[in-house]
């Protein structure tokens, strides 16, 4: 009767549109402080994690939502696992 179509977790991933606390998702390192690393995830949206000071930008990380954004604040994710690093300058 209905069909269900496969997607392997990089479509699934990619294809949600906002992110919920504890959902996995794929992000680039866009910059760097002394704190942390700024993401843009696969969605769109930024994202900050810290401790991560020493990704260099355009590495491609595999990341899970602590906290979602509010006022002035970015959304938190931890950085799980990377998955592509970027190319020295």
């Amino acid at each position: 009767m209905f069909e269900e179509k496969k997607m392997n977790p990089t479509e699934e991933m990619s294809s949600m549109e906002e992110y919920e606390v504890y959902d996995g998702c794929y992000g680039i390192v866009e910059g760097s402080c002394r704190s942390g690393s700024y993401l843009k995830l696969d969605n769109g949206e930024d994202a900050f994690a810290f401790k991560f000071t020493s990704l260099r930008k355009g590495t491609k990380v595999l990341c899970t939502v602590l906290r979602l954004a509010s006022e002035g604040r970015d959304k938190l994710v931890s950085i799980d696992s990377i998955v592509e690093y970027a190319d020295a300058a």
